[in-house]
């Protein structure tokens, strides 16, 4: 199916205005009439086009946008429907087929090009609508008085024309509504009809040049709808490929850099099964920590989970374990990170081991396919468009699975911003992901076609801290952990006082610095004053007796050895917080805990109740309604975020408990 004006262009260009068959038409003006209508630098309009000569009728939509530099085309005949996308910035023409497949041609060597184009300083650039219609001043046209097609009164002019290589002549009749007469769109003189007429030699196959045989050509175009008003629509989908993947594309822009600290609350929307789930998620790849709060989907979850009550996943990559945990009733299951996991990957060199996966390849951007498309807008936020087509993307080499999946990802743009209780002024956010394709679980099963989006919400880039990954929930049992108490110079308890949680994040890292583990294994810090000394207190995690699978894995101290190695520290006076205040408060200090004071075997109410002083304790059950300045963390996003649940039913074993 050929573009129906593409028709009527085709046969005009590269005319000559001697020669022509006078039978046909006179190409020497004799009334110019009144004033020429003038086309707009913007319009629409949809055309149905009659070539009679065929016996056949298509109809199309054109959007002209000169001053945007673009064009589209939307193309309707014999049943079928195609869509053209001019991209004058790259010079290309995308062909969007009814069967969701599209084409990448280079409009300068392709034969034809719907609305043509000109070198602008060594840019291109598309032609004015008068060129493209062949209508105006420049094609001598000629007033032929007044008539009326289809009900409208309207004024006429032809011109004619002559192609010397061709031996054609055409006769070209443009009808224009009357000044005055009032139009659905409100405008006045707008185009109503064209018609073409002539003959031209046809096209010999041998020599690829001009035959000894005549042929008629007679075109009929009924132009209906025109307007060149803007703003009242967004038309930016006329001229996207949005949601295809055209081959041979050039990418105009890359996509953008992801921070390897985030956080994010997603809600994840199930086309195909018409299900919506929330899940919060949280990465700290510099930490080697993940962590995602979720609900299980389905009945089938149950042999890994707690039911259906709020789950919290917290995968440490420093021991290779994953910590499946529910609070409400209270529940813990510790096991080797899966390699389903979403942000897991099986290392190449290992097989039976797995890595944590850079923010850049959680969202799938090692995929070198990806391509911008354009703007789109989503949730009435701006938004660049990047897409690529996966197959089997990152599937284990013995997997039987196979997936094929067309990934969409949307982030804010370039002069949008967002802002958190945490972050300001952040660009370039993930605001969306959509992901269609299909999947079998092996050559003999029923493929499955699935359609998921990902709209991200509250998405911050900027620091993570150790609490949001808190596992002590399951250290319950005693012999399991160990809490120590020692104490500070008094002289820094206004300043800690004033800004006590940026000293709590010190002396969870001087802790663990001290006991040779990680962080993480180190919990409930807290702190209160006496009326000399500063004592504080934190507790020491053992670490499980389960092995761990990921090529980050540091060796891990049993409790008893770090609890050692923590009391020499403190003993021989070399047990040093770093504490980071505020700017406004003072400048960063070092606080040594004094030798000798180190207590443990003891409660923390025991503790407390025994100098009788009021408390501030830093562990998630107080922390979580404050408002620190600094609460929102980072976490994970991720192409494929919500194959976290879906991934888990592939696990080829049980999820239970393993401690």
């Amino acid at each position: 199916m050929k573009p129906v004006l593409a028709l009527l262009v085709c046969c005009l260009v590269a005319v000559s205005g001697q020669g022509p068959d006078p039978s046909i038409c006179d190409p020497n003006p004799t009334n110019p009439g009144p004033p020429l209508p003038e086309l707009p630098p913007t319009f629409q309009v949809r055309v149905e086009a009659n070539i009679v000569e065929k016996n056949y009728t298509v109809v199309q939509h054109e959007f002209y946008d000169y001053p945007n530099n673009r064009g589209a085309l939307m193309s309707y005949g014999n049943g079928t429907r195609r869509h053209e996308v001019y991209d004058y910035g790259t010079l290309e023409k995308f062909t969007i087929f009814d069967n969701g497949t599209c084409k990448t041609s280079n409009m300068s060597t392709s034969r034809f090009n719907f609305f043509s184009y000109h070198m602008e300083h060594g840019h291109a650039h598309i032609n004015k609508a008068g060129f493209i219609l062949h209508f105006g001043a420049d094609f001598n046209e000629t007033y032929n008085g007044t008539a009326t097609i289809r009900g409208i009164p309207v004024n006429h002019w032809y011109s004619c024309m002559h192609n010397a290589t061709w031996n054609s002549t055409y006769k070209l009749d443009f009808y224009f509504s009357v000044p005055g007469y009032r139009t659905a769109s409100g405008q006045d003189q707008i185009p109503v009809r064209a018609e073409i007429r002539g003959k031209r030699l046809t096209f010999d196959p041998q020599t690829r040049g001009p035959s000894d045989t005549y042929k008629s050509i007679h075109h009929i175009y009924d132009f209906q709808g025109f307007h060149s008003r803007t703003g009242h629509r967004d038309l930016s989908w006329a001229y996207q490929t949005e949601g295809l993947v055209c081959p041979g594309r050039v990418n105009t822009k890359p996509v953008p850099t992801t921070p390897q600290q985030f956080y994010a609350e997603v809600e994840m929307v199930n086309e195909k099964n018409h299900t919506v789930h929330y899940m919060t998620e949280y990465f700290d790849y510099n930490a080697k920590l993940f962590r995602i709060d979720f609900h299980p989907t389905s009945n089938k979850s149950k042999s890994w989970s707690f039911g259906t009550v709020q789950h919290q996943a917290v995968h440490d990559y420093n021991s290779g374990l994953e910590y499946l945990m529910s609070y409400n009733p209270e529940n813990c299951s510790i096991r080797p990170i899966s390699n389903f996991s979403l942000e897991a990957a099986i290392d190449s060199n290992d097989h039976t081991k797995v890595h944590m996966k850079t923010s850049y390849k959680l969202f799938h951007f090692d995929d070198k396919d990806f391509t911008y498309e354009g703007v789109s807008r989503v949730r009435d936020i701006m938004t660049d468009v990047w897409v690529s087509r996966e197959v089997n993307y990152d599937l284990p080499a013995d997997s039987k699975y196979s997936t094929d999946f067309l990934y969409q990802w949307y982030f804010s743009a370039d002069n949008w911003t967002t802002t958190t209780s945490q972050t300001m002024n952040q660009s370039q956010v993930p605001v969306r992901l959509r992901m269609k394709g299909s999947w079998k679980k092996n050559d003999a099963s029923t493929q499955k076609e699935s359609e998921f989006v990902f709209n991200m919400f509250n998405y911050d880039s900027g620091p993570q801290y150790l609490y949001r990954f808190d596992i002590s929930m399951c250290f319950k049992e005693p012999g399991m952990k160990e809490a120590v108490f020692f104490q500070l110079p008094g002289v820094y308890n206004n300043l800690v006082q004033g800004d006590k949680y940026r000293f709590y994040y010190g002396v969870q890292d001087a802790v663990a610095k001290a006991a040779g583990v990680h962080p993480l294994r180190v919990t409930s810090v807290w702190h209160t004053p006496t009326n000399g000394s500063l004592w504080v207190g934190a507790t020491l995690l053992a670490h499980p007796d389960v092995k761990g699978d990921s090529v980050e894995m540091k060796p891990q101290k049993p409790l008893d050895a770090a609890f050692k190695d923590f009391k020499k520290r403190v003993d021989a006076n070399t047990m040093v917080i770093k504490f980071t205040p505020n700017p406004s408060r003072g400048q960063e200090v070092y606080l040594t805990a004094l030798p000798g004071t180190l207590e443990t075997n003891k409660d923390f109410f025991t503790f407390i109740s025994q100098r009788n002083q009021p408390s501030n304790t830093y562990q998630p059950g107080t922390v979580a309604g404050i408002a620190l300045g600094t609460v929102l963390l980072g976490g994970v996003i991720g192409a494929g975020v919500g194959w976290f649940l879906w991934r888990y039913r592939l696990q080829d074993v049980p999820y239970g408990t393993q401690t």
